[in-house]
């Protein structure tokens, strides 16, 4: 024998085992659809007999529960009294006068974006949200970076982390950085 016809043999045999490979690929896979099919049809035509048997005839009325909503004191001085537990540190004031030093700090780094109108847009609904008007925009190439407060204690500036992830800003973290110390 030479070496064409043994490849020719070789070549036959492999296509033979590959025609009924596929073949009994087919066949197994869609025998195994029609009976999940039976199955699922079934439990579906006894889930339209139960519910077809359910009759609603609950009233809520009587067990609705009257909400009294009290005006808000327009007088009120306070930003925001959505934290009720948590001091309010901020004294309404937005000018705080003169920078007396530059100190290694801490703040809170909302948000990193490529994009300069969607920084202002969040720089503007946080000074809304908190109590803390130091809300700051960097640009550091390529992201501007919207950054809240100037604390040189850590423990602040987690807990504004906190206030700030459950008004929806999951992405804040605190960072080191320069801060700013005001005259008071």
């Amino acid at each position: 024998m030479n070496i064409l016809q043994m490849f020719k043999i070789k070549f036959s045999r492999f296509i033979l085992f590959s025609f009924f490979a596929l073949i009994f690929a087919a066949c197994s896979a869609s025998s195994t659809g029609s009976r999940y099919e039976k199955e699922n049809n079934a439990k579906n035509k006894s889930n339209e007999e139960n519910s077809a048997k359910v009759v609603e005839d609950f009233d809520i009325t009587p067990y609705k529960t009257k909400i009294e909503i009290k005006d808000a004191d327009k007088n009120s001085k306070e930003i925001n009294n959505a934290w009720y537990d948590y001091k309010n540190e901020y004294n309404g004031n937005t000018n705080h006068g003169r920078i007396l030093e530059t100190v290694d700090g801490y703040r809170v780094l909302v948000l990193a974006t490529d994009n300069m109108e969607e920084a202002n847009n969040v720089r503007d609904k946080l000074y809304g949200q908190t109590n803390h008007k130091e809300v700051y925009i960097s640009f550091e190439p390529p992201f501007y970076k919207v950054k809240v407060g100037d604390f040189t204690d850590l423990s602040a500036a987690n807990n504004l982390k906190f206030k700030l992830k459950q008004l929806g800003y999951t992405e804040a973290r605190v960072i080191n950085e320069s801060v700013n110390v005001f005259e008071k």
